[in-house]
């Protein structure tokens, strides 16, 4: 693995508050589609295309509980009800997730109540973005 790969994606896990393995996937999927780009840009495309797949879950989201919402009119179609017991089923408060005590609707819940401290986050990243952020070095030695 390339030392530089490796510092950046940790680098951008600890800023973005996720695990090193999601980063690494999306910073490798920029390298392949942007070969000749610099590392600065390599993060700050990596970073949009963090926030852009956010984006994309939240919307799914959003049309699934529409279309749950959808499915309770006498005539609704036979998908929308069978996506709507899928939400109930998976989404209700007391459904119990397969590998823990916590449901999956408490963990979006979580989620969405961090949003606000996330985005303070984000902003003040940006804000400061152009005279604090450095791109990880060559500094260490990583395995």
């Amino acid at each position: 693995m390339n030392a530089d790969f490796a510092r950046q994606a940790i680098f951008l896990s600890q800023q973005l508050n996720c695990s090193e393995k999601y980063i690494a996937s999306i910073l490798h999927d920029v390298m392949v589609q942007n070969p000749n780009i610099g590392p600065l840009s390599c993060l700050e495309m990596t970073v949009a295309n963090f926030h852009e797949r956010r984006r994309h879950l939240v919307d799914c989201l959003r049309f699934l509980l529409e279309a749950t919402e959808t499915a309770e009119v006498p005539e609704a179609p036979a998908t929308y009800i069978r996506i709507a017991k899928f939400i109930q089923s998976e989404l209700l408060p007391g459904t119990r997730a397969l590998t823990a005590d916590v449901t999956l609707a408490s963990k979006l819940f979580k989620e969405i109540e961090q949003l606000e401290t996330e985005i303070g986050r984000a902003d003040n990243a940006r804000k400061n973005a152009g005279s604090n952020t450095v791109a990880p070095t060559g500094q260490g030695n990583v395995s």
